[in-house]
């Protein structure tokens, strides 16, 4: 082992922005962010051709071939692993983190030191039988990497339970370590009165509710517009108005074929348009189907948003009554009750909801926060695995 500092491998199968994902930003945001403690050195195996990290933030950059998304997507992330695992016998880390499938092909040379983050374990949480048959092989290959690590990353909640299931019967330790978010001064956003006169009295001007994320079934973007419609239906169509971000297979099919009247579609935005959607909406709203601890609610929490998402994945660390709706995925009644109910809610009410959102995100999902734990954990692997 290092005589000063932790040599850490980051091993990803891309890094946000030129990959996309929750995933691929959170191998970004880590790196960068261990990098800063001055407390490891630090290397990133990935995919692409350019530089992605800023050099003064003294990253190794090590590049292998990336994956060849025209053929099948699951042997194709084992002849990665084989390339990512080539590279890890040349840097000889003292810890590796392996973001999803990046470290497979004969596992056991790392087990003793091998830390896996399966992220989301969306393949564990399909409901169609369609999506749970094609999620059977993925099932089955992340298994067998989680029983062959030293130990897996869990985001907490519903993933934890997910996760122990997996590794029962190995010596894999499952240890909870959140996604986490850059959480900005309390008074660089949070305004002490309401923007104008009427947003403080209930029923007088339409609420924003914001979603952000990609244009996909498994987002429950169907309820959202089932939703929509039943309050135009129903005379409310003034009581809100749903402000879609993203992009996605679903978004043309939308545009063709119309949507109501109280929704925006506003596709993909850019960092500087997303900062002042969350600043300006009076909550997210994420009816998905399956997740894992969603990047965008802990964003939305930060800039002391109340949210209302589905009871999914490790939502429920996050989201609870004092700071928004937690609700059964797939449920477009339950959906639609919790909206009319946060529209019957005053700007005080509101204000106090946001204010526990950033107050909790602040004490236990701020990325120094999160870093630190991180760098705790990699100190344990690596004593153990010098034993």
């Amino acid at each position: 082992m290092s005589a000063f500092k932790l040599n850490v491998a980051i091993c990803t199968d891309g890094v946000f922005p030129y990959a996309m994902g929750g995933m691929q930003r959170h191998s970004r945001l880590l790196a960068e962010h261990l990098a800063r403690t001055g407390e490891v050195e630090l290397t990133v195996i990935h995919p692409h051709d350019a530089q992605v990290f800023d050099p003064a933030l003294g990253i190794r950059e090590v590049r292998v071939g990336d994956i060849d998304k025209s053929k099948f997507y699951l042997r194709e992330l084992w002849r990665y692993s084989e390339r990512v695992g080539e590279k890890l016998v040349e840097l000889e880390p003292d810890v590796i983190l392996s973001q999803g499938f990046c470290v497979w092909k004969r596992i056991d040379r790392f087990t003793g030191r091998l830390i896996t983050h399966p992220h989301g374990l969306e393949m564990f949480q399909m409901l169609t039988r369609r999506e749970r048959l094609l999620g059977w092989p993925f099932r089955l290959s992340l298994r067998y990497i989680l029983r062959h690590s030293k130990a897996c990353v869990s985001l907490g909640g519903k993933l934890t339970d997910i996760l122990l299931q997996q590794v029962k019967g190995s010596t894999c330790e499952v240890v909870v370590l959140p996604n986490a978010v850059d959480v900005p001064p309390r008074d660089s956003f949070i305004p002490t009165e309401p923007t104008n006169a009427a947003s403080s009295d209930v029923g007088k001007s339409p609420l924003r509710l914001l979603f952000v994320g990609r244009f996909a079934f498994n987002k429950g973007l169907d309820l959202l517009m089932a939703v929509a419609q039943r309050l135009v239906k129903d005379g409310r169509k003034g009581q809100v108005v749903f402000e879609l971000a993203g992009d996605g297979p679903l978004l043309a099919q939308y545009q063709e074929q119309g949507w109501p009247l109280n929704v925006k579609l506003l596709g993909r935005v850019d960092d500087a348009q997303l900062e002042k959607l969350y600043n300006e909406c009076d909550a997210l709203i994420l009816p998905t189907r399956f997740e894992g601890m969603p990047t965008v609610v802990l964003e939305a929490m930060a800039r002391a948003k109340p949210i209302i998402v589905s009871d999914v994945g490790a939502s429920a660390e996050l989201v609870n009554m004092h700071n928004g709706y937690l609700l059964p995925p797939g449920d477009a009644d339950q959906l639609y009750k919790a909206v009319v109910a946060f529209c019957g809610r005053s700007y005080e009410v509101r204000a106090k909801m946001g204010a526990y959102s950033y107050d909790r995100v602040s004490e236990r999902f701020s990325w120094p926060l999160v870093t630190k734990a991180f760098v705790m954990f990699f100190s344990k692997i690596a004593k153990s695995s010098d034993q």
